[in-house]
Order: structure tokens, then sequence, then C-alpha cells
């Protein structure tokens, strides 16, 4: 017999009681197995974070409980993955009070991890950056670097600079008779 709860909707985390009736056949044993497991978004065995297992034996017709307690199901922000904990340490949620942060999330520009692969920023790159060697606020005019933070001080978001060695030459520069 399986009851599944996929949906948080489905199962009331308030009242987290589940009553289980089992009708046993004539030519059925008296010890009924029941194993509860958690899994991550999903149903996969890699998504398995926690598992319990308890028999009951029946001599004749009755109830019995059994409280449940520590089962690792906690999801502080909703987004359906738990951080690592519990008997069986698993989970992959690596900030559990962050919705936008769980394993195969969009890589924002914001320096955290956000998909929770170790590394910050490795994803969407929101921005061109110029090399502007002489400082004049235009990089040079070729292709830039996309990445979320500049590459090193000397990088700038404008370019059109076609003389980088020398401040006074820019797209703004005033022009001069000087033969430049």
């Amino acid at each position: 017999v399986l009851a599944e709860f996929k949906e948080p909707g489905q199962f009331d985390s308030n009242d987290p009681v589940l009553n289980v009736a089992v009708f046993r056949k004539a030519d059925w044993g008296r010890d009924v197995e029941i194993t509860v497991r958690a899994f991550e978004k999903g149903c996969a065995a890699e998504q398995l974070v926690d598992e319990r297992k308890q028999t009951f034996s029946f001599a004749s017709a009755g109830r019995q409980e059994w409280l449940l307690e520590d089962l690792h199901t906690a999801d502080e922000d909703g987004d359906g993955f738990v951080s690592p904990g519990g008997p069986m340490n698993r989970g992959t949620d690596c900030d559990d009070r962050r919705a936008t942060a769980f394993p195969g999330a969009l890589e924002l520009c914001n320096g955290l991890d956000d998909n929770c692969d170790g590394r910050m920023e490795t994803g969407v790159a929101n921005r061109v950056w110029y090399l502007d060697k002489d400082r004049d606020g235009f990089g040079r005019n070729v292709p830039g670097t996309e990445a979320c933070d500049p590459p090193s001080e000397l990088h700038v978001e404008v370019t059109g600079d076609c003389d980088d060695e020398r401040g006074d030459i820019h797209p703004n520069a005033v022009e001069a008779c000087n033969g430049s």
C-alpha cells in the first residue's frame, strides 16, 4: 500500500497526523511494516532526504501509534529543497533562507551562490566590461568581457576609446588643433 503526498497542500504540516488503516486478508501474516520517506522535489531515489521504518505486530485487531518527530523535512523557504542534515545527512538546499537558492536555480549577479554549485556568479553575466587603461572613463573599442562584476579596477562599462594609451583622447574629448 502506498500513500503519497506530493504537494505541500496535500498534507497539513501544522497538524502532521497520518492515519493508516490496514485490513488483513486471511492469508497475510500479523506483522505490518510501515516505511515513511521524505523526498525533495519528486520521488527519485537521489532526492530521498530521510526515511524511517517501523514494524508493528498484531496478535489481534487493534490500534498502534507511531510518533515520528524527527523526520528531516524542514523547508524554511518553501522552495521544495531541504538543507543537509538529519540522520541520512541529505538535502541539497545551500541556503534554506532564500527561496531563489536551490540546485538548478538561475545564477544571479548578486554575490551569492544561487544554484548551490559552491561557486558564486558563475551563470548569467549581465554586464559587459571594457579595459580603460588610460582611465578616461571609456574602454577600448574592442569586444568586452561579460561578467557580473568588473574584472579589475581598470574596467568600465562604456566603450568607444580609439586610443586607450592617452587620457585626452576619447569620444567626449574636445578637438584640438594638434594633429592628433
